[in-house]
């Protein structure tokens, strides 16, 4: 039987599938989305160096334990999936079944599966994250560190931070844009946690949207920092990111700018471009980036206007001002350097 695509497989398999983008950060991925991508109707939304990265959770129709696979499916120029990679991982998938799809995968061959070329790890912290995100979306009980998370994040001095679970912490910034007793218990002690507890946290924020007063609270921790007689550039670049899960909002694009107009460090420009992409789909704030870029972090500029211009969401915009003659002079020359090394 002829298999072409993953959507084919696990349906004629018989089996029910959630889809998540791993690659920026933790994205689900709406099953029609991911048919239109298969079919090369549309460019894949969110690359990551040249590639897609996607966890692929499937279970039995009739029931039976989840499996998940996270691939990493190579993308073209346009980024179109390369449907080759697919059809290779397909094959060899197929094999390990001996033919029949409707086999169920040994742990064996779970592991010879996990040793192709289009598969990858995690890292840890994206993992807590997924496995928080996933059992939101099939409505199973958060792990079991999360009520000692919750109890810990309401009164932090009653126990130590070195027992809570990475796992807790993730389970607890999935539930905060749906939980508003949680949020409001996060926002009264976020700023009184130990440095590492803090940290993971706001690591863990990044993967999912935040209700509204939280997020502004974070952007009005980063005006704080800046206050600070030596402002950590680092920390104002986890804070940012931290609401990286929230659609574009005002105080946020307004903080990114005047942030950008302190000649600040690589810390805030590579989390912009990881992260915070969607604001760049403002056209003021991304002829101001690449500007800043191009003038004052050459160095970067090649390889961070690579990653931009292949998010379908920016190419468009990138695409259209290449031959602005409006331009920045220092961008003009940035351009015309990346032109001259290409068809050099």
């Amino acid at each position: 039987m002829q298999i072409d695509t993953l959507s084919e497989f696990l349906t004629q398999a018989g089996t029910d599938f959630r889809l998540f983008d791993l690659g920026r950060r933790l994205q689900p991925l709406e099953q029609s989305d991911f048919a239109a991508i298969e079919a090369g109707r549309r460019p894949y939304p969110w690359p990551l160096q040249r590639h897609a990265w996607l966890a692929v959770c499937y279970w039995q129709q009739n029931g039976g334990q989840p499996y998940v696979w996270f691939l990493k499916i190579p993308l073209d120029e346009r980024g179109l999936f390369n449907n080759a990679a697919v059809k290779h991982f397909l094959s060899a998938l197929v094999e390990q079944l001996g033919g029949d799809i409707h086999a169920p995968l040994t742990d064996e061959q779970q592991q010879q599966l996990a040793d192709t070329p289009f598969t990858f790890q995690p890292a840890q912290e994206k993992l807590a994250a997924f496995h928080a995100r996933l059992g939101l979306a099939l409505k199973h009980a958060p792990s079991a560190y999360y009520q000692g998370a919750v109890d810990y994040l309401t009164t932090p001095a009653s126990q130590h931070w070195q027992q809570l679970g990475l796992q807790g912490l993730a389970d607890v910034a999935a539930r905060l844009h749906t939980d508003t007793a949680l949020a409001n218990t996060v926002q009264q002690h976020l700023w009184q946690l130990p440095e590492p507890v803090q940290q993971a946290l706001l690591t863990q924020c990044e993967h999912h949207p935040l209700p509204a007063p939280l997020a502004k609270a974070m952007i009005e921790a980063v005006s704080a920092e800046q206050e600070r007689q030596e402002p950590n550039e680092e920390r104002i670049a986890l804070l940012l990111r931290a609401t990286a899960g929230c659609d574009p909002f005002k105080a946020r694009s307004a903080k990114l700018s005047s942030l950008m107009s302190l000649q600040p460090g690589q810390p805030l420009l590579l989390t912009m471009a990881a992260r915070l992409w969607q604001d760049l789909t403002d056209e003021a704030l991304l002829l101001q980036y690449l500007t800043l870029l191009a003038d004052q972090h050459g160095e970067l500029f090649n390889g961070l206007f690579a990653e931009l211009v292949s998010v379908p969401a920016l190419r468009p915009l990138i695409l259209a001002n290449l031959h602005n003659p409006e331009l920045p002079a220092p961008l003009k020359q940035a351009f015309g350097n990346l032109f001259a090394a290409t068809h050099g």
